[in-house]
């Protein structure tokens, strides 16, 4: 079962053979490492790990995810590294309350280069100690494709330009194959 999943991941998620062969090969065990996570009942607190097995060396120190439990307020459910915010409260609208909350807003995957320059960047650094260069967001969708978390990278390296729209493909197969359930609010 676990290899149907694979070969479906990779020809859903289009692993771009314009890229150079080490990156295509990343995210190729990217797919590979996550696709036995789908058949557990709540996969998306192991996604974390498996993301960070596999690209930690470049930089991503940090990624979890962050579910909408309340109208105003994302708490934390998985995530791979170390302490960080464990709830993210809404302080206004679009450009007020930090990237995840942009996601959200706009329902759609933001990524901040140098998050110094993100409009009501949130940092977490103080927590976490991580010296967060870039930063990458990508809404988790439930069945009606409505946002209901966010998939959260603090990178100590700067990002890729292909990074963005490989975790926003990515994502949105998870999100197709194994709808997040909502909790609360």
């Amino acid at each position: 079962m676990t290899t149907v999943f694979r070969e479906w991941m990779h020809r859903s998620i289009d692993l771009g053979p314009s890229l150079p062969p080490p990156r295509r090969d990343e995210q190729r065990a990217l797919v590979d490492a996550i696709a036995p996570t789908l058949l557990r009942s709540d996969p998306w607190t192991s996604v974390a790990e498996a993301i960070h097995g596999v690209l930690a060396s470049r930089g991503w120190a940090w990624n979890g995810f962050y579910m909408r439990h309340q109208p105003d307020q994302l708490s934390l459910v998985g995530a791979c590294g170390p302490p960080v915010c464990a709830t993210l409260d809404r302080t206004g609208d679009l450009g007020s309350s930090g990237m995840c909350w942009d996601a959200i807003l706009m329902n759609q995957t933001v990524v901040a280069t140098d998050v110094t320059q993100w409009p009501g960047y949130v940092s977490c650094d103080g927590e976490s100690g991580l010296g967060t260069v870039a930063g990458l967001v990508c809404p988790v969708r439930d069945g009606r494709g409505l946002p209901v978390g966010v998939w959260d990278l603090d990178s100590t390296q700067p990002l890729e330009p292909e990074d963005g729209p490989f975790m926003d493909r990515l994502f949105a197969t998870l999100s197709a194959v194994h709808p997040p359930e909502p909790r609360g609010g």
